[in-house]
């Protein structure tokens, strides 16, 4: 049984006086390649694992972004509306901010939306897979 803590090395190589490894081991060893090709096939899929955590916190994060944008919206129409039902506002009033809100905010929605869904390249996780 081996101890924790203890590095096994494979056999063919041997740990010289001053604690540096020394591989003696022939060209070929089937068991160095075995353990090399086992490291590229872990690292091949964490990077695939991490890809696809990207993607999933992209399309989370364009959810998000989708019903904040159109909460705002409707919030402020939803605004105007009641403060004119309940009468503690004005129609011409309403008009006015109407014509002067609703524009920035339907503008910086676009801006939003914009970055989010393809103008905004630079953020989208998955750019490069269409690079390659």
């Amino acid at each position: 049984m081996r101890r924790p803590g203890r590095r096994r090395h494979p056999a063919g190589g041997e740990v010289t006086d001053d604690g540096t490894w020394v591989d003696r081991s022939p060209p070929g060893n089937r068991e160095l390649i075995a353990r090399g090709r086992e490291l590229e096939l872990r690292e091949r899929q964490a990077e695939i694992e991490a890809r696809s955590a990207a993607r999933r916190h992209y399309l989370r994060m364009q959810k998000w972004v989708l019903f904040g944008v159109g909460a705002l919206i409707l919030l402020t129409v939803f605004a105007l509306v009641i403060g004119l039902w309940v009468g503690a506002i004005s129609t011409s009033f309403a008009t006015e901010l109407a014509r002067i809100m609703l524009p920035i905010l339907l503008g910086a929605a676009a801006t939003i939306v914009g970055a989010f869904f393809g103008a905004g390249a630079n953020v989208n996780p998955n750019r490069f897979d269409r690079d390659q």
